[in-house]
């Protein structure tokens, strides 16, 4: 699933964690979620090649998150 082809939004939450959404899907369209944080998340971005996440929490803790093929 490619995140540059609009297949997928990522986005930062109150709870804490950043949220991946497959936009092709009604029901059931939370495809993964990351936990870590303890604040809000205000910010996510990718790099280029999309095997990097860093997010950023309302207390400025940022995290990289590093993309795993299965």
């Amino acid at each position: 699933m490619s995140f540059r082809q609009g297949a997928c939004v990522v986005t930062g939450s109150e709870d804490a964690c950043v949220h991946f959404f497959d936009v092709g899907r009604s029901a059931r369209a939370t495809v993964n979620t990351l936990q870590g944080h303890g604040h809000a998340v205000l910010a996510v971005a990718f790099n280029c090649d999309e095997s990097l996440l860093a997010s950023s929490d309302a207390a400025g803790t940022v995290i990289v998150w590093r993309r795993q093929h299965a």
